[in-house]
């Protein structure tokens, strides 16, 4: 089996004013994966990952606060956050963004 998913079917949500999320593949398509480009320009207050996560950074100056540790991203760096991850961020970037399971499925 196999899915092309173009950028004409990707579904965007804007999660906060600085916040967004471009999702090509979701929870609808499998549950063991989603796949989204997510942006960000300014303050990411705190999350808590309940699954895993992986942020590819296509262009980045950011900081990330990571369980309470300060940690600088730039232009193609890879962030892995294990599942109960805390993390806030500040500054912008454009990252390639994959949950495992798909993101808004939660496996215990």
């Amino acid at each position: 089996m196999y899915k092309k998913i173009t950028k004409k079917e990707k579904v965007t949500r804007k999660i906060t004013d600085v916040h967004s999320a471009d999702n090509y593949l979701t929870k609808e398509t499998t549950e063991s994966i989603s796949l989204a480009i997510n942006k960000l320009d300014g303050k990411l207050n705190l999350l808590k990952t309940v699954n895993e996560r992986v942020f590819y950074f296509i262009s980045a100056d950011v900081e990330f606060i990571i369980d309470g540790e300060k940690v600088h991203f730039e232009d193609e760096d890879v962030l892995y956050l294990d599942k109960n991850t805390t993390y806030s961020a500040n500054g912008r970037f454009e990252a390639v963004v994959v949950n495992s399971p798909a993101f808004g499925v939660i496996k215990e």
